[in-house]
């Protein structure tokens, strides 16, 4: 057996492929496991690093274009409202019905001492019922109510604090620009965080202003978008720098969090806290003023999103009582002028900062610039180590390859072609000489079978020649080696 062609051939196959690579890919993970045990390389860090930066903001930006979005369909939807015709026909009937009772003579004092717990005369049952039907069908809006020219309460979904309106901010602005934000304030009515969209109602025919229309509109639509794509950026494999820096961390370690944050610096929106009611909107709580957020103030510099690494001095980040990490940070800002102008002419957009914040546990305390950046000489070093393992097992399939070929042509072929030249002469007639190989195994016992089957035609061609008549028998001589 030992001598077989099968057990050549299988022999060969895996000393000279399998165990190589076998032996190459033992070495390949025992070196990985060598690098995981004692920290991956440097190189190996800043690549995930550079990886999760990459993510981290591309998530930050695609939930920007989320609430850009978002908040450009309440603002249409706001539009349409105030353009239906059951509340512009509303309008000017309240308008009459003031001013039939004599409240466009009063003082805006007057008329608040007046009504001061109406707060509208309930002149547009309908435009009341259609504004209610609308809110219950859009429930991120918290309230919709509208007046007319004087400010006065035509109709509203909930009861307002006012019955005239004209001495707001908000309807002097909206009123003369025709759309104005508001700044996010708590509305105690619906008990939410909200923001006020106001946009002027005009006259179908003569698109006179008539009046305003306020819409109140809540901003926990931010923090059910930060909770869903925060959710997703969670799951495991997502990020890979902090599993590199440290894979033995338990579901305690420091994990990414989402925040909302005006141009002020108060928050909006924070997943780290689940959105606590004594974080949000308070003046005491504020990125540029507190110090356990200070390191985000990068994100109000620079280009409308990006990544950076920022060292975090808030205690609550501590790992086993040692130094607080390193934090990867990414940014987008919501839209500007730009993306609104098609619905609203000179609005600068809502000036809101998406942050992401991951624990870098790394060492690194740099982030180099993603676009366009040259390999540092770490990164050279770590990719030369992986392309001379490369090469050497590619170099070292190939070697194997060559010298397989070159033994099955010796093992196999070689005796197939010796016998084969044999066969064909006696195909020839040259049926003397004894055939023999040096080969053992299968080929020898072939050799043997066709030197007996040799042997068998030799004597049949002698007994032929001997019986022919009028031949001479000739003599064969005795002990001929050759037979």
């Amino acid at each position: 057996m030992t001598h077989s062609l099968g057990v050549r051939f299988a022999l060969a196959l895996f000393f000279l492929v399998w165990v190589p690579l076998l032996v190459a890919t033992g070495w390949g993970g025992y070196w990985l496991w060598l690098r995981a045990e004692g920290g991956p390389s440097p190189a190996l860090q800043s690549l995930a690093l550079r990886g999760d930066a990459l993510k981290l903001t591309e998530a930050a930006s695609g939930l920007a274009e989320s609430m850009d979005r978002f908040l450009l369909e309440r603002i249409v939807e706001v539009q349409t409202w105030a353009t239906s015709p059951v509340v512009v026909s509303a309008v000017p009937k309240a308008r009459a019905a003031h001013a039939k009772q004599g409240l466009d003579t009063l003082t805006i004092q007057q008329v608040e001492n007046r009504f001061r717990t109406r707060k509208s005369l309930g002149l547009a049952p309908g435009a009341r019922a259609y504004l209610s039907e609308q809110v219950r069908m859009s429930p991120h809006f918290a309230e919709v109510f509208f007046t007319d020219d004087l400010g006065y309460n035509v109709a509203m979904t909930n009861p307002t604090s006012d019955f005239v309106q004209s001495d707001e901010t908000w309807w002097q602005r909206a009123w003369s620009a025709g759309f104005h934000v508001g700044e996010i304030e708590f509305d105690s009515s619906a008990n939410v965080w909200a923001v006020d969209l106001s946009v002027r109602i005009q006259d179908e025919r003569t698109r006179n202003p008539i009046g305003v229309m306020k819409a109140v509109l809540s901003v926990r639509f931010a923090q059910l978008f930060t909770d869903r794509v925060a959710r997703r950026l969670s799951e495991p494999g997502q990020l890979l720098h902090a599993q590199l820096s440290n894979p033995r961390l338990d579901g305690d370690a420091p994990r990414s969090q989402f925040l909302v944050v005006t141009r002020n610096g108060l928050l909006i929106a924070e997943t780290r806290s689940q959105h606590a009611r004594g974080r949000i909107m308070q003046p005491d709580i504020n990125l540029l003023t507190d110090e356990s957020l200070t390191h985000l103030n990068l994100s109000y510099e620079g280009e409308r999103s990006g990544a950076f690494i920022a060292a975090r001095r808030d205690p609550q980040n501590r790992l086993d009582g040692a130094a607080p990490p390193s934090h990867l940070v990414a940014f987008a800002r919501l839209a500007s002028t730009s993306y609104y102008a098609p619905v609203v002419d000179n609005f600068a957009g809502f000036d809101w900062m998406i942050i992401v914040e991951a624990p870098n546990l790394s060492s690194h305390t740099v982030l180099p610039e993603l676009a366009g950046m040259q390999w540092g000489d770490d990164q050279q070093g770590w990719l030369r180590d992986v392309l001379w393992i490369g090469a050497a097992l590619c170099a070292a399939l190939l070697l194997s390859s060559i010298l397989l070929c070159w033994l099955f042509g010796r093992w196999v072929l070689s005796p197939v072609r010796a016998l084969t030249s044999r066969v064909q002469r006696m195909e020839q007639g040259h049926i003397t000489g004894r055939i023999a190989l040096s080969a053992k195994g299968e080929f020898a016992e072939l050799a043997a079978a066709l030197d007996r089957i040799r042997n068998l035609i030799t004597k049949m061609a002698d007994r032929l020649q001997r019986t022919a008549p009028g031949r001479t028998q000739p003599t064969a001589p005795e002990d001929d080696p050759s037979r």
